[in-house]
């Protein structure tokens, strides 16, 4: 009984200690980065400016990256109350060999490829982007890894390590591209202009034109198809709208041309009965 509060009080208030400090460096660092994080995001006055974003996810990674460090410093001190002797092989064969020796050398990597892509401002937590073949938004980003939601909700967990390119779609402004297809039988010039009011429809609509950053144009001809002529009106957008637009466009379309008696194609197969003769 005696040992065990001789160890208590030697080793015992130590570990209480570690943990002490352990949370309050916690709560330190997550006061610290908020603070930072919402004054540099007030430097501007725009709401979920890029500024914002890129503030988010820096300091997202320092966040993350701090605890990892407040949590390892924490478990080798109490191991080392424990005796277990953790100080001599650290200092025999050092963190690089260490990390190689667990077998830890993508990890080394995925930290360098993360790093430069903060350092590179390829993409903020927010953007959509398609990476290693996975489309989606941006949730959370860590040195190691970096989490993108696509549309079906699934949340894909991709190491840095693995990213060779990179699809930012909604940096500094996205595009909204349309192709429509009318019968042969129908005026091409009468569509295109069709199209154009559309355009400047979409461009006046209270809801939908603040998102544009120019009327929407009409290329012309883009293609003599099997069954369909096709037409094509393209829009710049603010970033990551170009979704909400086409969805404005493709209704305006449907409305309007069904209204102006102009046909809108679909695939069609012509079948020919030969009448035997003989």
């Amino acid at each position: 009984m005696d040992a065990v509060i001789e160890w208590l009080t030697k080793h015992g208030v130590a570990i209480a200690g570690i943990l002490l400090m352990s949370t309050l460096a916690y709560w330190l660092l997550g006061v610290v980065t908020r603070t930072l994080s919402k004054e540099i995001q007030e430097l501007d006055d725009e709401e979920d400016s890029e500024l914002d974003k890129r503030t988010e996810t820096i300091f997202r990674v320092v966040r993350s990256t701090g605890i990892v460090l407040i949590l390892g410093t924490a478990v080798l001190m109490i191991l080392t109350e424990f005796g277990i002797p953790v100080t001599p092989v650290l200092a025999s064969v050092g963190f690089v060999g260490l990390a190689f020796g667990l077998g830890a050398q993508t990890l080394v990597q995925d930290m360098i490829s993360g790093l430069f892509i903060l350092i590179e401002n390829q993409y903020t937590v927010g953007d959509s982007i398609e990476i290693s073949g996975v489309g989606g938004t941006v949730e959370q980003m860590t040195l190691r890894a970096t989490m993108v939601r696509d549309l079906q909700g699934t949340l894909h967990v991709i190491p840095n390590g693995e990213i060779r390119i990179v699809a930012n779609k909604s940096r500094t402004w996205s595009r909204a591209v349309l192709d429509v297809s009318i019968t042969y039988d129908d005026d091409v010039d009468a569509a295109m202009a069709a199209l154009t009011e559309i355009g400047e429809a979409v461009k006046s609509d209270p809801a939908v034109g603040p998102l544009l950053l120019e009327t929407p144009t009409v290329t012309g001809v883009e293609g003599l198809d099997d069954w369909a002529v096709r037409l094509r009106i393209l829009a710049k957008t603010e970033p990551g709208t170009h979704w909400a637009v086409q969805r404005a466009l493709r209704r305006q379309i449907r409305l309007v041309f069904a209204e102006k008696g102009i046909g809108l194609a679909f695939p069609r197969q012509d079948v020919m009965i030969l009448k035997d003769e003989g």
